[in-house]
């Protein structure tokens, strides 16, 4: 905790409102610190109140909060100003509501995705979001940091999924938005306000989704392509198609070094175009055929197919290759960018191989225009020379980027990289909306000082 923080005040104004908290130990501190800032204490409400209650003792003292799930995404962001205390949504994690027939439910914010998926799973229902460590991640940690997976393609994103969200603010107040029934009324949508905000404007307490029934097959077909451009041709072509596959995802040869999956083609160079499809009986068949029909007219080297148990496996695997090799994993970022310009992007990354270390591993969501490229520590160093030549490699890159149309966000970096560049990049004119919610919403500051954009 800083120097000022105001430990008595604290300690009375938690304990008047009910909130079990405690200051942490020197090991504590370590682990629950977000880029090296460590924090001092920790509270875990038991209800949207008790939440509200700890904000607003916080944000009287002055005291930073940093929001914490299960951590998985503590490193995005850049390092806060200051993080003095943790609320954690641990205690919160049951589910409010479920209605099977309305294709709703509504959980509290720490219950994982996994346990989730499990409930659901008893009535033959999903909720189509497939985040890299989804057997960890926290619905409201997903929420925040408004993380996906391969199926954002076929079925969208959060935004696409969240139709009702409850908060806690600083003033002390819980407040709601949207509803429990896919057809809500008409009004601002606050909900996507909070998606994808890091924690710096509320503490999300309960999400209501919409889910879908359970896929009855499904299917993966792999095209090995020698050229970017003639994966890209297929992706056009597939897009356009009245076919409608779950995911369209694609790797390099680094990318499926990294998804190290026993099932998949030896690609030792060139480009992987992985589709997944699902359908009942007969139509899975068909929809394979058309797939596999599609892949070789683009001009693919081989195409093969993985079913059942094989095609879940690939696709564990591949929603976040650097994680699984995070030990190799220097720098991982995202770029997003028009569908059309995805071939050119790839061709960008390749050409500054030399400032990721030599083997980009390229991998993401070919049919959306999102990907993401991570770099190898090919010499197991992260020497001060490496890290310039990384810095203006990633600069240069996401200048390109925005030329493209697009945007490039560093998601994993080490901590001395984040104090040479803004691993958000420029937001534009809108940094000034999102300066007045801030404000409008954390008065005083306090929720993850200085992690989001522009520095809010």
């Amino acid at each position: 905790m800083g120097e000022v923080l105001d430990r008595t005040g604290l300690a009375a104004g938690l304990e008047t409102a009910g909130v079990a908290w405690r200051e942490l130990n020197d090991d504590e501190r370590a682990e629950y610190a977000v880029d090296a800032v460590e924090p001092g204490a920790i509270c875990w409400p038991t209800s949207y109140q008790e939440a509200a209650q700890a904000l607003a003792v916080a944000a009287r003292l002055g005291i930073a909060v940093s929001p914490r799930g299960a951590g998985t995404k503590v490193g995005l962001g850049n390092p806060p100003r200051a993080c003095d205390l943790i609320v954690s949504t641990e205690r919160l994690a049951g589910i409010v509501e479920y209605a099977p027939a309305n294709l709703t439910v509504s959980a509290e914010a720490g219950m994982s995705l996994a346990a989730l998926q499990a409930r659901l799973a008893e009535a033959g229902q999903l909720l189509p979001l497939d985040p890299p460590d989804g057997d960890r991640a926290t619905l409201g940690g997903i929420i925040a940091a408004n993380a996906s997976g391969p199926w954002r393609f076929g079925l969208g994103s959060a935004r696409d999924l969240v139709i009702g969200t409850t908060v806690a603010t600083t003033r002390g107040t819980v407040a709601r938005a949207g509803g429990r029934v896919v057809k809500n009324v008409a009004g601002y949508d606050l909900n996507k306000l909070y998606i994808g905000s890091l924690g710096t404007l509320v503490l999300i307490s309960e999400i209501t989704f919409k889910v879908l029934p359970r896929p009855v097959g499904q299917v993966t077909v792999l095209g090995h392509f020698a050229t970017i451009d003639q994966l890209g041709q297929a992706v056009q072509t597939i897009v356009r198609s009245p076919l409608l596959p779950i995911a369209l995802d694609l790797l390099n040869a680094e990318g499926a070094r990294f998804v190290g999956a026993d099932d998949l083609p030896d690609v030792a160079d060139g480009y992987l175009l992985a589709i997944l499809g699902t359908a009942p009986g007969r139509a899975l068949g068909r929809q394979r055929e058309d797939f596999r029909r599609i892949l070789s007219a683009a001009g693919a080297r081989d195409v093969s197919v993985l079913a059942d148990e094989a095609s879940e496996r690939f696709w564990s695997a591949v929603v976040d290759p650097a994680g699984r090799a995070s030990d190799r994993a220097l720098v991982s970022a995202k770029i997003a960018v028009p569908l059309g310009r995805v071939p050119d992007v790839v061709r960008a990354i390749e050409e500054r191989r030399a400032a990721f270390g030599g083997h980009p591993a390229i991998h993401g969501r070919a049919g959306s225009g999102v990907l993401y490229f991570s770099s190898s520590r090919s010499d197991g160093s992260t020497a001060n020379g490496q890290l310039a030549a990384t810095v203006a490699g990633l600069v240069d890159l996401r200048r390109v980027c925005q030329s493209l149309g697009g945007s490039l966000v560093i998601e994993r970096c080490p901590r001395p990289m984040k104090d040479h560049l803004d691993v958000w990049g420029e937001v534009g004119p809108s940094i000034g909306l999102m300066r007045r919610l801030k404000e409008a919403l954390d008065p005083r500051a306090i929720m993850n000082p200085g992690r989001f954009v522009g520095g809010i």
